[in-house]
């Protein structure tokens, strides 16, 4: 029996022993393969919108009543907290913000196209937040016929 026991031990500490390497192996990624560049003017099957920073674009939105309704529907619950509802008094936000930001009125505006105001709202900038992701490119249209509306 003890002749036994020996041969066993002496079988299971090879094993052993083995397991103290078992950390230090060679280990293998998951196979990924190349992700090809997108060829030059191709359109995304996702649905994500492209715009370019550099493009003029137009309002493809005609300023309807409905497009004006719905962007001053859009502006009391995305613009407002910062820009206010007038040009003389800034939002909740925009109260505390130093310097504070500008009012909306429509000397300001006028002096901007449609196509910078979109891209101000798609984009962002300074401290403004971009819109992109929050506001479909149809909601931004309409967000600057409301603001065209403003006095």
């Amino acid at each position: 029996m003890k002749g036994i026991a020996k041969l066993v031990i002496l079988a299971a500490v090879p094993l052993l022993t083995a397991a103290l390497w078992m950390d230090e192996q060679p280990s293998y990624k998951a196979y990924k393969a190349p992700v090809p560049a997108t060829p030059a003017g191709s359109v995304p099957i996702s649905g994500k919108e492209i715009v370019s920073r550099e493009a003029v674009l137009q309002n493809p939105v005609a300023p309807t009543a409905a497009s004006i309704a719905q962007g001053k529907t859009l502006f009391d619950i995305n613009c407002a907290m910062c820009h206010g509802h007038t040009s003389d008094r800034r939002g909740p936000v925009g109260l505390k913000l130093s310097p504070p930001p500008p009012g909306l009125d429509h000397d300001l505006l006028q002096s901007l196209s449609d196509s910078d105001i979109f891209k101000a709202t798609t984009f962002g900038f300074g401290r403004m937040p971009p819109f992109q992701d929050k506001l479909m490119p149809r909601e931004r249209w309409s967000l600057v016929n409301f603001l065209r509306t403003r006095k």
